[in-house]
């Protein structure tokens, strides 16, 4: 029978030579355990970061809400005012919605879950989903920027009793004016739609985790 170049070497190095081919099978073994407990705890802390970042996006779209109801509510109920009374015959003043303690409404946190991380973990078409409705939102927030300014540069320097915004020949309101109160309008439409796509965008999210 053919024998092997550890066969022909002493017994005590062919036993020297088992512990150390067996310590080193353990330290392997040992090795790569540990790299599978660290790979299923990075694992575990992964998904445990992807859980809390989508239920902080929740928050989000309860701020949206609540600012639309009060934008809807409060912009809804002057343009109301002001139509009626002007149906009336009357000269009313302008309406006018002011952000309170802010420049915009709530903006889009697209940009902080890309920042995250977390949009890797989004299935494909809600992430596309959300980008739209962020761009919308973003869009919408840059339309009221250009309203409130507008505000602040042609309709209070007319001061409080807003001299001048009537025609005096025809009784109306001037184009400048009017085209002012259409912002405000377009405003309202737009917040109208959007309020529904964010409980949808919610719902969607909610249900990730």
């Amino acid at each position: 029978m053919a024998m092997t170049l550890i066969d022909g070497w002493p017994a005590g190095r062919r036993e020297l030579i088992g512990r150390l081919l067996f310590e080193i099978v353990i330290i392997f073994i040992g090795v790569t355990a540990a790299f599978a407990l660290e790979a299923a705890r990075q694992e575990r802390s992964d998904a445990d970061y992807r859980d809390s970042m989508i239920a902080a996006m929740v928050p989000t779209f309860d701020d949206m809400q609540r600012h639309n109801r009060i934008f809807i509510t409060e912009s809804a109920a002057k343009i109301e005012a002001f139509d009626r009374d002007l149906a009336a015959g009357k000269r009313p003043l302008l309406p006018i919605y002011r952000e309170g303690g802010a420049e915009r409404p709530p903006m889009r946190a697209c940009d902080g879950i890309v920042a995250s991380g977390v949009s890797k973990s989004l299935p494909p078409e809600l992430y596309f989903e959300l980008s739209q409705f962020y761009n919308r939102q973003d869009s919408l927030g840059q339309r009221y920027v250009r309203y409130a300014e507008m505000t602040e540069r042609d309709i209070f320097p007319l001061g409080p009793d807003q001299a001048g915004i009537y025609d005096p020949s025809t009784g109306k309101l001037k184009p400048q004016y009017a085209a002012y109160v259409d912002r405000l309008r377009d405003l309202l439409a737009a917040t109208r739609q959007l309020d529904p796509q964010a409980r949808a965008m919610k719902a969607k999210v909610q249900a990730l985790y």
